[in-house]
């Protein structure tokens, strides 16, 4: 009888561990983030091992650094002493070689950290996830021989538990992450398609047309035509150093500060001078921007212009000549005084202005040869008589395929103003 009533309780018990290991499995299995799951494996240990004091601790990202996540058991004040290295206790050991310890008499164990005077023993066991080892179960008892070869594979077995869920989380909130990173990406770049034009201004007597693609989501480059008078037009072009949301930040200052000072004064030097004070005053000396401002006067057919250090456009007269707009001054945001000296260009009949920033011509230059002027040049006489969107997008397509599919390529823009 007896025989019988201690093997119905051993099964009893089984049962009972199997069925309590189920319910921490479901329980680990709803948690969405680390605190949850280590308060699960907590509440779940209780109903398997007796312990006085308990804590989960797991690699910090300093290395060497061990934090406590959860702790139950333990008087504020005694946390105070923890030591949470993986060179010292009992805790740091397991971590360091990934083996679970019993010691059934701390007192003799020169690696236990004391924290609580009563306490006789300890069992801690390694979280690993692979061949990474991410943290420790700990458990302490005032009882000496506390615990069991039975209760050391409960707490392995939820350690296991442990492993997998973490992971999972872990998985779980760099999606998250990476999903509002995207998000604000696309909010970022909405934000700055409406900052572009979205459609070419109309001027009589002329074809205008303008492209931005950006390598990334959000980038670093600018255009935009500003109608100053019934037949004046601005027209600006720039390259933001840099890529990305910095860029695009930086672009988005750039375009507003333009603005602002060509609604108060139509001196071109004076507006660079003015933006690149603004420059030089809110960004930080690895910032630096390119640019071409000019105002297009509809009724005379000049073109003034100032460049600030970008890519010289290149003006294409109808009998053949070539000239380079270079005329201007330094980078904008570099110097804190910078000099810019005006230009004029005559737009004859027939006459084609091309802009475009550096990744036109520097397409292809990680493979070892860049596209170049000499490329931009032949495209912009082959399609000097087509509409100034086709040789805007064609410029562009030729530059993309010129760097290949593998090939690393920055913002692209294009402007081409055509005198009919």
């Amino acid at each position: 009888m007896n025989i019988l009533l201690k093997s119905t309780t051993k099964i009893s018990t089984a049962s009972h561990e199997v069925q309590v290991l189920s319910q921490i499995a479901l329980m680990l299995a709803k948690a969405v983030n680390t605190p949850e799951v280590l308060e699960s494996i907590l509440d779940g240990l209780q109903e398997l091992v007796d312990y006085d004091a308990a804590g989960i601790f797991l690699l910090g990202n300093t290395e060497g650094e061990i934090r406590a996540q959860v702790v139950r058991g333990y008087p504020r004040e005694s946390l105070i002493n923890v030591r949470q290295n993986v060179d010292e206790g009992i805790v740091g050991w397991v971590i360091r070689h990934g083996k679970a310890v019993v010691v059934n008499d701390v007192a003799s164990d020169p690696r236990y950290v004391k924290t609580i005077d009563s306490i006789k023993c300890e069992l801690a066991v390694p979280i690993v996830s692979g061949q990474n080892i991410l943290g420790c179960i700990n458990l302490e008892s005032n009882k000496e021989n506390a615990y069991t070869d039975d209760m050391v594979q409960h707490v392995e077995t939820l350690a296991s538990y442990a492993a997998v869920t973490l992971e999972r989380t872990k998985n779980q909130t760099q999606l998250m992450i990476a999903r509002q990173l995207e998000r604000e990406l696309q909010i970022a770049r909405g934000i700055q398609v409406a900052l572009l034009p979205r459609r070419p201004p109309e001027l009589e007597g002329y074809d205008i047309a303008g492209i931005n693609i950006p390598s990334r989501d959000v980038g670093g480059d600018y255009f935009d035509y500003i109608p100053i008078t019934q037949w004046d037009l601005g027209l600006v072009i720039a390259d933001v150093a840099g890529k990305g949301v910095p860029a695009g930040l930086i672009m988005s200052g750039l375009r507003g500060a333009i603005r602002t000072r060509v609604e108060t004064t139509y001196s071109i030097r004076s507006i660079l001078t003015g933006v690149n004070r603004f420059l030089y005053e809110s960004t930080g000396p690895e910032s630096f921007v390119t640019a071409f401002y000019g105002v297009l006067n509809g009724r005379n057919h000049q073109f003034t212009y100032v460049n600030a250090g970008h890519n010289p456009p290149m003006l294409l007269h109808a009998d053949g000549r070539l000239v380079r707009l270079q005329a201007g001054g330094p980078l904008l945001g570099v110097l804190p005084n910078p000099n810019y000296q005006n230009a004029t260009a005559s737009l004859e009949p027939g006459a084609v202005l091309l802009m475009f920033t550096d990744g036109i011509v520097e397409a292809g230059a990680e493979a070892g040869e860049e596209f170049g002027d000499i490329r931009v040049e032949k495209l912009l006489r082959e399609f000097a008589d087509e509409p100034a969107n086709v040789l805007a997008h064609e410029l562009e397509r030729e530059a993309a395929r010129f760097s290949g599919k593998d090939g690393e390529i920055d913002d692209r823009t294009v402007i081409v103003v055509k005198r009919l």
